[in-house]
């Protein structure tokens, strides 16, 4: 039921930096992982991670469009990409708002993906989460389910991976976000989606 999954995925929210710095370093344990999980609480009509933060835990900001973000690693300000960059990220994603499963990490699979900002080549979240990153920051980006269209993919099949990424890599990644964005069955809330993202690399369009 809904308070089983809530307590169940309360226990896996905002674990602090530390574990997520790991898992970017390639030292991630099976503990860590599930650590890593982000939690949604439920509400009426979308998902709140705010409502379920523990003591000492960072707050979710959320900018103009309605993404929600924590700058878990601030990164060099002093490179920043602008739109026409060419980016390298890393990044970890997981089904926040239907059992906590993660998506992929890019440090397991070893395919960074690599877009031009503002080009369509990313889902607008991460598109707009880059932009006021430094290079070697890392920031959580947590996309509501009733934004999904919006800030993250397409619920149309044919279209959801249409030069548009990051595309997972592996049968369980594509099984995982597929089934919170295909099955008829989940409430919006249950289509949040939760990343962590490194900016590894930026080349200059100039």
């Amino acid at each position: 039921n809904n308070n089983n999954n809530n307590n169940r995925r309360k226990t896996v929210l905002m674990t602090g930096m530390s574990v997520l710095l790991s898992s970017f370093a390639g030292r991630t344990t099976n503990s860590q992982a599930a650590e890593l999980k982000g939690q949604v609480k439920d509400c009426e009509n979308c998902s709140n991670s705010n409502t379920s933060l523990r003591e000492g835990d960072k707050e979710f900001l959320t900018t103009n469009s309605g993404l929600r973000y924590i700058d878990l690693r601030e990164g060099d300000l002093a490179k920043v990409p602008k739109k026409g960059d060419v980016v390298v990220v890393d990044w970890v994603g997981y089904t926040a708002g239907y059992q906590a499963k993660k998506i992929e990490s890019t440090r397991e699979t070893d395919a960074p993906f690599t877009f031009r900002v503002g080009s369509g080549e990313a889902i607008p979240a991460f598109d707009e989460a880059v932009l006021n990153m430094g290079k070697g920051g890392i920031k959580r980006i947590e996309i509501a389910g009733e934004l999904e269209e919006k800030l993250g993919y397409s619920r149309n099949p044919g279209e959801r991976y249409n030069g548009v990424g990051p595309k997972p890599t592996t049968f369980g990644g594509l099984r995982a976000l597929d089934f919170v964005l295909d099955n008829k069955t989940l409430k919006d809330f249950n289509r949040t989606l939760l990343f962590d993202v490194k900016l590894v690399a930026i080349r200059s369009s100039t």
